[in-house]
């Protein structure tokens, strides 16, 4: 694809049909703010060529590990002046909780989908991205934080239309918050979004690359309306919500594209493309060609088929159906990335900032308290199968005593404690509990360990 091209329909979401009803439910800006960007930029023009530049030698030279990444994320409340906790725009902490959990389900393919999702027509193209996300615990003074902060506003809303205004929520002299270090943090500010062009923006995100530089780095992040970040709380009345926003723009955040095609023809009319097969689509050639968007549900009914895939070069040795269940689709139902969108994330995570990646994300300490882990860095405690599908087993070196043991969920909420340990190995069997992330808390004579336990089934 020409370049000049690629960075006038770059990433985002699609400006086609922008009359039709489904744009009104579920619009994104990610697209026009591009544009704007890469127009107003050329600093940031440029490291988003180079980084897609690198990334196909990059999937070529390094295979997809097992090493499983902690992204920490600090959520930014900015809310109307006049709701109190857990009114209206200001959300309740079960409603943050809660857009946590939806995206380490959905992005360690652990999300109720699987194992027999809706439909299996592309249960092998699924993968586990192998990244995690935790509220931060550590704020970047070091000191103890929950990984939300609260900011009352005197605005009523921002207007994701206007240019200045989809990113006034991100500075504290603009009325909203300035976010915490891009390198080292994810940041999300969830607040009150309205369209002076009509229709309702769920959420956007740049590509990465924006915190590569200084005077640009507090633009990077999410940002998610309110209505629509997690699914519990004041997101519960949306008729329209799937919870999985901040999913589909971390994607975007992590370098992905949408999965329909974006171009039109001479007369405006919507074409067929393989939007993520090119060098600055993540050469993602396992999710099909596909004309326009779809906004409906995904069932074992659905069977969209908008372009020929024997006219596109992918990995599809015939026609097959439009991936709608994809993260980086617009369906009301969604629940997988695809293993070549995993391979653009790896990349991602593993470019350095020069290069416009995230790889500072691996080595922040945001969701570290420190020494909380010695005992078992020092071999004093192991837990292990780890991940496991039913029974975990905690051994204990004979020079320590240990108090007590206790699991909680993602969501902080103890599902399980003991004080008798009478032995150097104690084995639990997890198996009744759903599958998902859990952390064991271990107190002993020695001091406290904390272990992350992956539950799969």
């Amino acid at each position: 694809m020409n370049k000049k091209i690629f960075l006038s329909l770059i990433v985002g979401c699609a400006f086609i049909n922008l009359n039709a009803q489904e744009n009104n439910i579920k619009k994104c800006l990610t697209t026009p703010l591009m544009e704007q960007e890469l127009k107003a930029n050329p600093q940031y023009k440029s490291i988003v060529e180079n980084y897609f530049n690198g990334l196909e030698e990059w999937v070529k030279n390094n295979p997809k590990t097992n090493a499983v990444i902690t992204i920490p994320v600090v959520v930014h409340v900015v809310h109307k002046a006049s709701h109190n906790l857990g009114i209206g725009t200001n959300i309740p902490q079960i409603q943050i909780d809660d857009a946590i959990r939806i995206l380490n389900e959905d992005f360690r393919k652990m999300n109720p989908e699987f194992p027999n999702p809706p439909r299996n027509t592309f249960l092998s193209y699924a993968g586990d991205t192998q990244l995690e996300f935790c509220l931060a615990t550590t704020d970047p003074n070091g000191n103890t934080t929950t990984g939300v902060t609260r900011t009352a506003t005197s605005k009523t809303s921002f207007d994701a239309d206007d240019n200045t205004d989809s990113n006034a929520m991100k500075r504290t002299a603009t009325d909203g918050k300035d976010g915490w270090d891009a390198l080292k943090y994810l940041n999300i500010w969830v607040c009150n979004l309205t369209n002076s062009g009509g229709g309702q923006t769920l959420g956007y995100a740049y590509l990465p690359g924006q915190q590569s530089q200084s005077w640009t780095a507090w633009k990077d992040g999410l940002v998610v309306d309110y209505s629509y970040f997690g699914t519990v709380g004041n997101a519960a009345n949306s008729s329209q919500n799937d919870g999985r926003t901040a999913t589909h723009e971390i994607g975007h955040y992590l370098g992905l594209l949408h999965t329909f095609c974006e171009q039109t023809d001479a007369q405006g009319n919507t074409i067929c493309c393989d939007n993520d097969n090119t060098s600055y689509g993540g050469f993602v050639d396992d999710t099909p060609a596909q004309e326009d968007i779809y906004w409906g549900l995904v069932s074992t009914g659905t069977n969209n088929n908008t372009c020929n895939d024997t006219q596109f070069s992918n990995a599809f040795t015939s026609n097959v159906l439009d991936m709608d269940e994809n993260f980086m689709a617009y369906s009301f139902t969604t629940w997988m990335f695809s293993h070549k969108q995993i391979n653009v994330m790896d990349y991602t995570m593993n470019a350095s900032t020069g290069q416009g990646g995230r790889a500072s994300l691996k080595t922040s300490n945001g969701c570290m308290i420190t020494g909380i882990n010695e005992l078992l860095h020092n071999n004093l405690i192991s837990v292990y199968p780890n991940p496991t599908s039913s029974m975990v087993n905690f051994k204990f070196a004979m020079n320590i005593k240990v108090k007590s043991i206790s699991i909680q969920n993602v969501l902080g909420e103890e599902i399980f404690t003991t004080t008798n340990i009478q032995n150097d190995i104690f084995s639990l069997d997890l198996s009744d509990f759903p599958k998902g992330i859990y952390f064991s808390i271990i107190d002993t004579d020695k001091g406290r360990s904390t272990e992350k336990i992956l539950l799969s089934k």
